[in-house]
């Protein structure tokens, strides 16, 4: 088995240069108490296989896409995923100040996971490797537990939905 993910579909590219290039105000986000300053979160996933990216917005909409092509859209109306998903954003919140903004967003390594922080004045990012992040050894560590709770719930709802 290769180091090296497959190269991801157009699809899959395209849905995730679309949070990027997404005004929050256009879809209704904008500061909240819980939320004042981030209004989304992308937890993304290098495999052998290939990425796997969790979009979290601040009023519960999430999504996973597969660098296959496949995935979930907007699962927000039901409410253990959109619970999840506000408590990953609203974690996010305490983790501002660590890090630095970034304008370049490449795909991480096998093995690493990218945190990409969506606020309203500009777009931060933070990696590290999901062994350390899921030992709970690193400052990132509730916010990556938090990122997986809100991928069990959207399991859970594809289970259910079948």
């Amino acid at each position: 088995m290769s180091d090296v993910p497959p190269e991801p579909s157009p699809i899959y590219l395209q849905l995730r240069e679309s949070i990027f290039r997404l005004d929050p105000a256009n879809v209704g986000l904008a500061p909240t108490d819980a939320a004042p300053r981030v209004w989304a979160v992308m937890m993304e996933t290098g495999y052998p296989v290939g990425f796997a990216t969790l979009v979290s917005l601040a009023d519960g909409t999430t999504s996973l896409y597969y660098s296959t092509g496949g995935g979930m859209l907007g699962s927000a109306d039901y409410a253990p995923v959109a619970d999840a998903s506000k408590a990953l954003v609203a974690q996010t919140e305490n983790h501002l100040e660590e890090l630095s903004a970034d304008n370049i967003f490449p795909l991480p390594e096998v093995g690493q996971v990218r945190f990409i922080f969506l606020t309203y004045t500009g777009i931060y990012t933070s990696e590290a490797p999901e062994d350390l992040l899921a030992s709970g050894d690193h400052p990132l560590s509730r916010l990556y537990a938090l990122g997986r709770e809100t991928l069990t719930q959207l399991r859970l709802l594809s289970e259910k939905k079948r």
